[in-house]
């Protein structure tokens, strides 16, 4: 009896230990940014490190001293991404940890945005306050110090041959300067970042190094450094004529039988894709290059990455081609746009749900922005002939929202006017990259165009034609 129940403990406290490490373990980071107080700072991680597609880890408001505290699990070593507004920085995260850093270059005013009205990221400093001389983002930022100090200093002989010597001796140092690192994330991080420094030099053709770092070992999906390595491989790999297999191969397993399996079968002539799992992830990268080649049919792919997101034996395999189709279509036609809840000039709260039923032209604006003011006086001459059909809405992205509501006001501007409270993630859901930027939603809350014509651009064929349809073709006739 004794016995029995010590199974019994034995497989609850396995079951619970696995279910922990599915779920993840706490890391809690601690902070200060003294120029980000009252600001929202987010920390993010990659879903999978070959879409790089974000996915939330924790949030909160930074206190008005510029304290902050972050809790979030984690399975695995991860690489986070943290955001205030469009600033970004990264930082390596192990389970189980706490942090305490500090963020710095921070500015926020107006004249930043004007500089950065395409919304391209910014880069902040994060600094890990350790003294610890092995901590796993001293010893990342102090490889990449050296990484790209390399890269800039023999910028002009990087593919010629000349570069050999010089990185032989490179490689020979950085393996010293590591060598007492005891972390075995660190360690896959140097071996796929200086492999990354051959594939960039030609120190190697491509397959010796695919045969010296890919084949036959162990795919570590959570390490981006190996990731890059393997995607930055199989850029243009297919494309060397002398192997066994190239892009021309696979027109007719993707573009005419559409065949997940056909395509693969054919990728194992490659003798060094035998392998299901590592040619599965060689397939998903090709996809993705094949994706932005005009001689193989889009559709064609979304329908293969279904197959593959179905059938695969991997369930890391059918999430990446879960986030590759995500990433192709979440702005086309048919996909439904993503809900806001934000004030208007009255400061009343506004849903985009609420106006199910019908059109919704969308826009994003800034009153600094030149294009933006001479685009809402086209929208006031729009307004007033189909303001009965089509539900107009203008979206501040100024950091004062009083600046929306005088601007309505001394226009007498009709529609309405909403802030965006000053939130960057909105932006991105609405893909918004530059200012103004439109968008256009059917009457079932499902995006029509994203992003829209511009008013300027005949967003008024656009709309006679859904509201009138054939009307024009009858009158051109």
């Amino acid at each position: 009896m004794k016995f029995h129940s010590f199974l019994v403990y034995l497989r609850l406290f396995l079951l619970v230990l696995f279910f922990s490490n599915a779920i993840g373990q706490t890391v809690i980071i601690k902070g200060i940014a003294k120029e980000a107080g009252g600001k929202t700072i987010t920390i993010k991680s990659y879903a999978d490190n070959l879409t790089f597609t974000e996915q939330l880890l924790a949030k909160t408001v930074i206190d008005s001293a510029g304290n902050f505290e972050l809790t979030c699990k984690i399975p695995s070593t991860t690489l986070a991404i943290i955001h205030i507004e469009y600033y970004t920085g990264e930082l390596y995260i192990e389970p189980n940890q706490n942090l305490f850093i500090e963020i710095k270059n921070l500015i926020f005013n107006q004249k930043i945005d004007r500089i950065n009205y395409n919304l391209n990221p910014l880069t902040c400093y994060i600094k890990v306050l350790t003294a610890d001389k092995n901590d796993l983002n001293k010893l990342i930022q102090r490889l990449n110090i050296n990484y790209n100090r390399f890269v800039k200093d023999n910028i002009f002989w990087m593919k010629t041959q000349r570069i050999l010597y010089k990185l032989d001796t490179f490689l020979l140092a950085m393996k010293d300067t590591f060598a007492l690192a005891n972390n075995d994330f660190f360690n896959a991080y140097l071996k796929y970042r200086l492999a990354s420094l051959k594939l960039l030099t030609n120190y190697n053709d491509n397959r010796k190094l695919l045969i010296d770092y890919i084949y036959q070992k162990p795919i570590l999906y959570d390490n981006v450094e190996y990731m890059t390595f393997l995607s930055n491989l199989f850029d243009n790999y297919f494309e060397d004529l002398t192997l066994q297999v190239n892009l021309s191969d696979l027109m007719v397993p993707v573009n005419t039988n559409r065949s997940c399996a056909e395509a693969l079968d054919v990728l194992g002539k490659d003798t060094l894709l035998k392998n299901e799992k590592l040619r599965e992830i060689v397939f998903l990268k090709t996809l993705d290059v094949l994706f932005a080649s005009s001689n193989f049919n889009k559709k064609a792919i979304l329908e293969v990455l279904k197959q593959l997101s179905n059938t695969s034996k991997f369930d890391t395999h059918k999430l990446i081609a879960r986030n590759m189709i995500w990433q192709y279509t979440h702005f086309d036609k048919g996909f439904a746009a993503p809900d806001f809840a934000l004030s208007n000039t009255n400061d009343s709260l506004v849903k985009l749900s609420s106006y199910k039923g019908k059109i919704v032209y969308l826009n994003f604006y800034a009153s600094w922005c030149v294009d933006c003011n001479d685009e809402m006086e086209l929208i006031k001459k729009l307004y007033e002939k189909y303001h009965d059909d089509v539900e107009f809405i203008s979206i501040s992205v100024d950091r004062e929202n009083i600046n929306m509501a005088y601007l309505a006001r001394d226009r007498k501007y009709k529609w309405t006017f909403l802030h965006f409270n000053n939130d960057y993630d909105l932006l991105e859901k609405f893909g918004v990259y530059s200012y103004p930027s439109f968008v256009l939603i059917g009457a079932d809350g499902k995006y029509i165009q994203c992003p829209a014509v511009l008013p300027s651009g005949n967003i008024e064929a656009v709309l006679d034609e859904i509201l009138h349809p054939g009307e024009n073709k009858k009158e051109k006739k």
